[in-house]
């Protein structure tokens, strides 16, 4: 399977539109600002940074192939992307909806950020380009975002 450089990055970029969504109205479940309300909104802006840098990178992987010559190492990288959980267009907002409780709206940034990892890990495996020092700075910040998300759990 033959995924384009563009195709990547839409898919990319729809995870962290879709990150945004979800902290966005997440943190206005809390009605008094309070540490978990300020979370929220910072990492709403956070994945505004993400979604710059990939736009910023969608040249840069126009050139990029992304061919999997295993059949399995395609299966699961589509995968990833269909099962992420805010891999579907407007899904940070639906799930954000559903939010009972702050501890919920917790556990559900923690999986969206440690399924963030497992996706750009196997997007940069397969970069060659200078992108990888871009998706790689993206793992690191994903991964500090879940330890940040850990704290008030």
């Amino acid at each position: 399977m033959y995924y384009s450089g563009l195709e990547i990055i839409e898919i990319a970029i729809r995870i962290e539109e879709n990150g945004y969504s979800f902290y966005k109205v997440a943190a206005e479940m809390f009605a008094q600002q309070n540490d978990n309300k300020s979370l929220f909104l910072d990492l709403a802006e956070k994945e505004m940074i993400h979604i710059a840098i990939f736009q910023k990178l969608a040249g840069k992987f126009e050139a990029e192939e992304f061919e999997f010559k295993m059949e399995d190492e395609s299966d699961y990288i589509n995968h990833l992307a269909d099962t992420h959980i805010f891999g579907k267009k407007d899904a940070g907002i639906e799930l954000a909806k559903t939010i009972k409780t702050p501890k919920e709206a917790l556990e559900i940034a923690l999986k969206f950020e440690n399924e963030s990892v497992a996706f750009y890990t196997e997007l940069l495996k397969r970069t060659q380009t200078v992108a990888r020092g871009l998706i790689l700075q993206i793992i690191e910040e994903e991964k500090e975002h879940a330890a940040e998300i850990m704290r008030f759990l």
